[in-house]
């Protein structure tokens, strides 16, 4: 070592931080295996306790009864203890066995507003058609589920009626009375969905109904093209349209129907406060501004 100090001509304080050098490095890949071992004896006096316990629930459980080995050794959680099982029907079964099933409250408040609506349970299936029964719900309680013989005679026979009815009786064709029709109604039109369906009842709403099915295209979304496709299916009562008495309204209320602008209404309006209540249709054919298209459109909803 002397003669190695000396090739490199290393001082005396150099030779002593060379070993301290040394002893570091041996430190540093010596402390893993070192921190390893001591770990090792180190065992944490929690990890006895439970590892014991451990032990102890098992010799428990092996030597217990049938019956209670299986509480021991099962994992349901809290809420699936509190279950009860039982044969049930599940037309009109009260809210407190729908719980002791266990189902949340949202989950029997959807099922007791389908059966508010007149829905039944016809067979196991169509509890599974719930929209809050999740498809898990549905194969713990699957087994459990007893149909009375009267609703299943019942879905039986409805269902049998349908096929004899549909083979016996020729298909009707589908008609809209466009002046009672709901949003449903539309709907059933192929190409008319919620949106169009709400757009066409609140237009007819402000004409005070449709005098012929032609108006529906001045509906926006309403095309010629598809009203075309759609003609067949339109019929109306005119005799429901309601009437505007041009002698008492506003000029604000005449202009909220969609044939007569803000300007006609104010000139409607001052005639006839300057030559008094119309008669007749050709009384407001004494106003030059309003042409024939307008009495065209207009004459079916007026009233003197």
């Amino acid at each position: 070592m002397k003669g190695f100090f000396q090739y490199f001509n290393l001082t005396q304080a150099e030779q002593r931080g060379f070993f301290v050098l040394v002893v570091l490095i041996i430190f540093v890949l010596l402390f893993p295996v070192m921190y390893s071992f001591t770990r090792e004896s180190d065992t944490p006096e929690s990890s006895i306790v439970y590892f014991a316990d451990e032990k102890k629930e098992k010799q428990e459980a092996k030597y217990a009864p049938v019956e209670e080995s299986r509480d021991v050794l099962s994992s349901v959680p809290t809420s699936e203890k509190h279950i009860r099982y039982f044969d049930f029907d599940p037309n009109a079964l009260s809210v407190e066995d729908w719980e002791r099933l266990g189902f949340s409250k949202k989950q029997i408040t959807v099922i007791k507003n389908y059966e508010s609506k007149g829905g039944k349970f016809y067979t196991k299936e169509d509890v599974k058609k719930i929209y809050s029964i999740s498809a898990q719900d549905y194969k713990r309680i699957e087994p459990y589920i007893k149909i009375s013989e009267k609703e299943s005679h019942r879905f039986g026979h409805v269902a049998s009626d349908s096929k004899k009815s549909s083979r016996s009786n020729p298909v009707i064709p589908l008609m809209i009375e466009i002046n009672r029709a709901d949003t449903s109604e539309f709907k059933r039109l192929k190409g008319i969905g919620p949106v169009l369906s709400a757009r066409i009842i609140k237009y007819r709403n402000a004409l005070g109904g449709f005098n012929k099915t032609e108006q529906v295209t001045e509906v926006y979304g309403v095309t010629p093209e598809y009203y075309e496709q759609i003609k067949d299916k339109l019929f109306l009562d005119a005799a429901i349209i309601r009437k505007l008495n041009i002698n008492q309204l506003t000029k604000q209320e005449l202009s909220k129907h969609p044939y007569i602008s803000r300007k006609q209404a104010e000139l409607i309006v001052n005639y006839r406060e300057q030559h008094g209540y119309y008669k007749e249709m050709d009384n407001l054919r004494e106003i030059p501004v309003l042409n024939e298209d307008f009495f065209r459109k207009i004459a079916p909803y007026l009233q003197f």
